[in-house]
């Protein structure tokens, strides 16, 4: 994997000597860091993968993919499984609740190259649970496990699970319903501290995630308010999981991804980005996007990331409305000149609110 270009600040002082975690194996798969990336929707295409692969994620995931349309092979939705082969390992996420379907489309990810395929069990959009999918599956334990039990059957590549702690705090099944997917043949579960019923509101419950870890053998990665490298070590260390998955916590701020994996692995803090870096590290971001999807497009999909990085600068309203009609490269380097001219606001970074189908 190559090395990102950005090299970031160093750290003031010598890493300390501290014990690390123990690797992270997903059935046959070792992974190099316990640092994971949810899948998310409208994040987590090609280039954010290569990006997040290049600041150290342990396993990338393409976004949330509906099995049926895999199945059925509509090319909008079997461009989301592109997978470049440097990029690895990387996962796919599927999305359903009919073991034959599921497995089919489990079988053809397999086939593109993922090499771990993961069932959603936690989103809770309307859209998702109305189909009896995502958080709604995961209220029947047995017909869940059905589900995994056909992928398992139908892939050679490990299949993992993403749920939710349950439905709502009444009836909270997570410890259930990972020993059953366990017996089914799950090489591991992520587990987001919330129910169904919150959302994306209130707390994650960590101490919940960690009777998860307590009830199966195979790995538990926690998931839900990563947002202290300092919390993730702890966590990791004590046991109370395996490994844990960034989500909403490096929106805005990706060198949080390479933050973690550093701290995790040997104890060393690495410094915040500077506002220069940061506007460097967006252009990297951009200039990925633009290989992969051509100019037009990549400048459009990406113009919610150029708005995260300059919503904190001083001028920032008029920038943000400069973004929204970012077209060409030039413009995209208008934009970000600007902002590094104008300098930091005072009231610092911005941190945006992800309420996609991540689950």
């Amino acid at each position: 994997m190559a090395v990102m270009s950005i090299a970031g600040p160093a750290s003031t002082a010598p890493p300390p000597t501290l014990p690390a975690p123990a690797r992270l194996r997903v059935g046959r798969l070792e992974l190099d860091s316990p640092v994971l990336i949810a899948p998310m929707v409208g994040i987590t295409d090609a280039p954010f993968r290569r990006l997040a692969r290049e600041l150290g994620a342990g396993l990338v995931s393409a976004e949330m993919t509906a099995a049926e349309a895999v199945v059925r092979l509509i090319p909008r939705t079997l461009e989301l499984l592109s997978f470049d082969p440097e990029v690895r390992p990387v996962a796919a996420q599927l999305v359903g609740c009919d073991p034959g379907v599921m497995a089919e489309a489990a079988a053809i990810c397999a086939a593109r190259g993922a090499m771990v395929v993961d069932v959603n069990l936690g989103c809770p959009v309307p859209r998702v649970i109305g189909r009896g999918s995502g958080a709604a599956l995961a209220r029947d334990v047995n017909a869940t496990a059905r589900v995994v039990q056909a992928m398992v059957e139908a892939v050679d590549v490990p299949v993992t699970a993403k749920m939710r702690l349950g439905w709502d705090h009444a009836s909270i099944n997570a410890p259930e319903l990972s020993r059953a997917l366990e017996d089914a043949g799950c090489a591991m579960v992520t587990v987001h501290g919330r129910t169904r019923a919150q959302r994306y509101q209130g707390q994650a419950d960590w101490a919940e995630i960690a009777r998860v870890k307590r009830a199966v053998r195979i790995p538990v990665v926690g998931s839900g308010d990563v947002t202290d490298v300092r919390e993730i070590r702890r966590r990791l260390l004590a046991g109370e999981v395996d490994g844990v998955v960034i989500a909403r916590g490096a929106l805005g701020n990706l060198w949080f991804i390479r933050q973690a994996v550093r701290h995790v692995a040997t104890g060393e803090l690495l410094p915040d980005l500077g506002f220069a870096d940061r506007i460097a590290l967006t252009r990297h971001h951009l200039d990925l996007l633009i290989d992969h999807h051509g100019e037009a497009r990549a400048l459009v999909v990406g113009r919610k990331y150029v708005a995260w990085t300059i919503r904190g600068c001083n001028g920032a309203a008029r920038l943000r409305a400069m973004v929204q009609t970012l077209v060409s490269r030039a413009d995209l380097d208008v934009i970000l000149d600007q902002a590094l001219e104008a300098g930091l606001g005072p009231g610092g970074w911005f941190h945006p609110v992800f309420t996609s189908g991540e689950g």
